[in-house]
């Protein structure tokens, strides 16, 4: 699998489209991450609302994540995007 765009790299406040991650971990990483960008990780609960479960930036920019359902928000602030790594 290629690597895959989440998160269209801009400074504008945006969130992504949930994602569904199945594989048992799946890396997401910042792309293009100016100095003091961040990204927080999302996941969606059964009710379908989101917590905050992280935050991805300049110093820390990849996690691992679990099976799940997941957003990426980006407020507005320094360019930076996010992708899953193939």
């Amino acid at each position: 699998m290629a690597a895959a765009e989440i998160l269209a790299t801009d400074t504008t406040e945006a969130s992504s489209s949930d994602i569904t991650l199945t594989a048992a971990f799946t890396l997401v990483a910042l792309k293009a991450a100016a100095d003091g960008a961040k990204v927080f990780v999302e996941s969606k609960d059964d009710e379908g609302g989101y917590n905050v479960i992280d935050t991805l930036s300049s110093s820390y920019n990849s996690r691992l994540l679990a099976p799940g359902v997941y957003r990426f928000s980006r407020p507005a602030g320094p360019s930076v995007g996010v992708f899953q790594a193939a």
